[in-house]
């Protein structure tokens, strides 16, 4: 082809699979290698969210908490309220570029907010602790709850930071969302949320509700992805807190 081209990507990959042309850019396709991954001190745990920030972070290490971009909400009542004043003008060529706009911001807002938790487990030499979320937009849901939980892909941010931590050996596991919002994470007992704040009933703790869902995660145990583990792993955790939470340490 004689073809030469400036290119942005890391340059140690192994060989070039595959080149399509476009009008603007040539998408090019390589194989790199992973790296063997790395036995963790500790798990980075990602709470991730459909109002307020996409994802808040803990470190069960140190207690810190990190809360990336705030703007998922924003974006999608936004762009809701753009196509729902085309569809009305009958103007539908310009409500399929408004949704292809929409997910273009959303693609690049996940690859942010992925790459940064990436980055904080690999500078601290931690996996990356999930929730399970498979099927959590077929759960019963208020009628505001439901446009975010819908239309904010949870799936596309884990598939980025699966594949981003992979390349740099960085191990992602899993664990069943039970309740992980509404349960106390000093002592276990069922709280009371109100918008952004969590307070317990039990012993007083009161937090903001993202954070304590965060460490609640940490506290979780690992399972494989797979149904039959998490109904296994879900029936586990409905006995003991005290028992659950011993086996986690």
């Amino acid at each position: 082809m004689k073809l030469t081209l400036s290119y942005y990507f890391r340059n140690d990959f192994e060989k070039i699979n595959q080149v399509e042309l476009g009008r603007e850019f040539a998408y090019v396709s390589v194989t790199i290698r992973e790296n063997p991954m790395i036995e963790p001190k500790a798990y980075l745990v990602v709470d991730r969210n459909t109002t307020g920030h996409i994802a808040v972070v803990g470190n069960p290490e140190t207690g810190n908490v990190l809360k990336l971009r705030k703007s998922a909400e924003h974006i999608h009542r936004k762009y809701k309220n753009i196509r729902k004043h085309l569809q009305k003008k009958g103007k539908y060529r310009m409500v399929k570029k408004a949704k292809d706009r929409e997910n273009r911001i959303e693609k690049d807002v996940n690859h942010k907010v992925s790459k940064k938790i990436v980055q904080e487990a690999k500078q601290n030499g931690m996996g990356i602790k999930l929730e399970y979320l498979n099927g959590i937009r077929n759960a019963k849901s208020s009628r505001n709850f439901r446009y975010p939980l819908n239309s904010w892909s949870f799936y596309q941010i884990e598939k980025m930071i699966e594949y981003k931590a992979r390349l740099l050996g960085i191990p992602v596991v899993y664990v069943d969302p039970y309740n992980t919002s509404k349960e106390c994470s000093r002592c276990g007992l069922k709280g009371n949320r109100s918008g952004k704040e969590f307070k317990c009933p039990g012993c007083g703790h009161v937090d903001n509700a993202d954070a304590n869902a965060s460490f609640n995660i940490a506290l979780r145990p690992v399972f494989e992805k797979g149904i039959d583990r998490l109904h296994a792993d879900r029936d586990a955790c409905k006995g003991s807190t005290d028992t659950h939470r011993e086996a986690t340490l």
